[in-house]
């Protein structure tokens, strides 16, 4: 999948990428909302960067990474999964095809609106082309950037689910076909 927009391209991620994504990712506070603990060195991020490949590959994953169109630099990363579970088995969204986002974004690129064009533009091709028919997206209590951009984006509460040691609150949004 290959998406522009004004001022960004999202496009599957490759190896050559790492640069870019270790550039981003080793920043405590982008690691502390993604839950990963164990990123603690290039080699340790290296590991999940290509672990993100792999899942693309073998399970059709999306690992997309979303690059500046004046730098062409990776400044972030969207990942397209099946759907959280308990979603999918739920009664409202049995029979129904779904997926589950997560993303980040560099620090020095937050707060420029680059990541709610990124997944509108996303979003809008998934339901426009009838990929999914619902999107699921969750975010830990303390990440209220995440749950801001979710709201903005027309996300709503669906429940709670636990990941860890942390809650997080699941978002529904549904085609509205």
């Amino acid at each position: 999948m290959r998406i522009e927009t004004e001022r960004l391209m999202l496009r599957p991620h490759t190896p050559d990428d790492f640069k870019d994504y270790f550039g981003y990712i080793m920043e405590p506070e982008l690691q502390r909302m993604m839950g990963l603990n164990g990123v603690v060195d290039r080699e340790s991020a290296l590991e999940t960067f290509q672990w993100l490949l792999d899942k693309w590959l073998l399970d059709k994953w999306e690992f997309l990474a979303v690059v500046g169109r004046e730098t062409g630099r990776v400044i972030g990363h969207v990942c397209v999964q099946p759907p959280v579970e308990q979603v999918a088995q739920s009664p409202e969204h049995q029979g129904k095809k779904g997926a589950s986002l997560s993303f980040a974004i560099a620090k020095w690129e937050r707060r420029k609106g680059l990541m709610a064009e990124a997944l509108s533009a996303l979003i809008g091709q998934m339901f426009r082309d009838g990929t999914v028919d619902y999107l699921d997206c969750e975010y830990p209590l303390f990440n209220t950037a995440s749950r801001a951009l979710q709201e903005k984006l027309g996300f709503r509460y669906w429940g709670t689910m636990r990941f860890g040691d942390e809650e997080l609150i699941i978002n529904i949004l549904s085609n509205g076909k």
